[in-house]
């Protein structure tokens, strides 16, 4: 008998077969699950603040935050951001992408038009926290195209953040968490690793969970080792600067989630802390 030489699917082909099929599923359930979604997430959230966090002091060190898009900052760091700079301490900002695909579901969006007008909205938002417009950085890259990047446009991404925190030399670095249910987050996460490791600079990582939580109901990848170690910031001193801030991305706010808001507004705030080596 003639043993087959047939071997079995990749793995990587398996996984990208069933990622595939999950997405078409996800798609005609949507209707029943973003309702559930909606429900779910404030509760978990709202766990998570008050049960599942322990409480920390506002660390008095110069910080970097990295926000995929604009006004993510501001939701994930915004009472931080105010905070730290009512003590003085230097604050820097980058925003990675230039948010052009924001309205990709609404119609006759003059996209050009929108990425000036998110601009506007992050330099007025950032500007109330305290933070001046050169301390703003638009990398410009593409909006949910970070995980598309070529290798090229890739390094350069990095050399960008690595230039950056090497004559910024911040002490902390706060940037959305790794899994954070939104391809440009996570792409911007691992870009910012890359970045820390060519600029081979110390600073402590903290992780701020901005759609952990709200991307579908129960999601299976959502394990509990995610949502441990959170450490939990009292905002509240700054939570009407944060609400004024938030309340600036006026274009954003129609396409967000029903209750996404609410989980920022109140009066603390969450990060993951990632122990590095440098």
């Amino acid at each position: 008998m003639t043993q087959s030489t047939a071997t079995p699917a990749p793995r990587a082909a398996r996984r990208s077969v069933w990622r595939a099929v999950s997405r078409r599923v996800l798609r005609v359930l949507a209707p029943v699950l973003r309702p559930v979604r909606d429900w779910q997430a404030p509760r978990i959230h709202q766990w998570m603040m008050h049960q599942a966090s322990k409480p920390i002091e506002l660390p008095g060190k110069s910080a970097l935050v990295i926000a995929p898009h604009h006004d993510d900052e501001t939701f994930g760091c915004g009472g931080l951001i105010a905070l730290k700079r009512d003590a003085g301490v230097h604050v820097k900002i980058v925003i990675v992408t230039d948010g052009r695909q924001s309205h990709g579901s609404v119609p006759g969006t003059d996209v050009d038009a929108l990425t000036q007008t998110r601009k506007r909205e992050a330099l007025r938002a950032i500007n109330i926290l305290g933070v001046a417009g050169e301390d703003v950085h638009f990398l410009d890259l593409p909006d949910q195209g970070l995980l598309k990047l070529d290798e090229a446009r890739r390094k350069q991404a990095v050399a960008q953040l690595a230039d950056l925190l090497r004559t910024f030399r911040p002490e902390e670095l706060y940037v959305n968490h790794r899994t954070d249910r939104h391809p440009d987050h996570e792409a911007a996460y691992r870009l910012t690793e890359s970045a820390i490791a060519e600029a081979a600079v110390p600073l402590r990582v903290n992780q701020n969970p901005n759609r952990l939580i709200w991307k579908g109901p129960c999601r299976v990848s959502l394990r509990p080792k995610d949502l441990a170690g959170a450490l939990r910031l009292d905002v509240r001193a700054a939570q009407e600067r944060k609400d004024r801030a938030i309340a600036l991305y006026a274009s954003q706010l129609p396409v967000l989630p029903p209750g996404f808001v609410g989980q920022f507004q109140q009066g603390y705030e969450l990060f993951f802390p990632t122990e590095r080596a440098n």
